[in-house]
């Protein structure tokens, strides 16, 4: 194997030094040192933000960073799907926060209501019947945060490209996509008619611990 440190390639990954070297690594939007714009969440949208995982990725909770808090607010919840795209399925929901302020003005840490894990289904082996399911792949899951009502918090993150979803090349993936989804405090089962979208990207954060 070619020496990765004299050809000037770092031997660990720069973002999970900086996020201390956690077991197993946080999976996130974008990097902590892209923070440069706040933003207030855009209300009664499905915001939905990519967020690239690994084989074997096992996630209790997301994190974020709230700078002011929302007014009006109805409901405010996140989840996470197994795409960015329509029709991705729902893999788990933090709990509803009903507070007409939303979350409060700090970092947040938010508890999934079940673990989620980039795991393949096991086949069987050496021809014997079933295939897996599914497969043992990286993927990019979608981080959806929704807030009903006026006001939405103010998120720390990255700012807007001016172009739908920060698409250049033909088969990239949305970083930013927005569906249409009335007031309430559960998200739907599989995401809605999804269209790549001009917004800013917050820093989310999927971990274990």
């Amino acid at each position: 194997m070619s020496d990765l440190v004299s050809g000037r390639y770092p031997d660990s990954e720069e973002e999970w030094l900086l996020d201390g070297q956690p077991a197993p690594p946080f999976r996130r939007s974008i990097s902590r040192r892209d923070i440069a714009a706040a933003f207030a969440l855009p209300t009664t949208l499905l915001n939905v933000y990519a967020v690239p995982v690994q084989i074997g990725d096992i996630f209790n909770f997301v994190s974020f960073l709230t700078g002011v808090v929302g007014a009006t607010l109805t409901h405010s919840w996140v989840a996470v799907y197994n795409g960015v795209g329509t029709g991705a399925a729902l893999l788990a929901q933090v709990a509803d926060n009903t507070t007409a302020t939303g979350w409060a003005a700090t970092a947040q840490k938010l508890q999934l209501q079940s673990t989620i894990a980039n795991l393949g289904t096991v086949g069987t082996p050496q021809g014997g019947g079933t295939a897996a399911i599914t497969p043992n792949a990286p993927a990019v899951w979608g981080i959806a945060v929704y807030q009903s009502g006026t006001t939405g918090n103010t998120l720390d993150g990255m700012p807007s490209s001016a172009i739908a979803g920060a698409v250049a090349l033909t088969g990239q993936l949305s970083l930013y996509s927005t569906g249409t989804l009335a007031a309430t405090g559960t998200a739907p089962a599989v995401l809605p008619t999804m269209t790549a979208a001009v917004g800013k990207v917050p820093y989310l954060v999927l971990s274990k611990q």
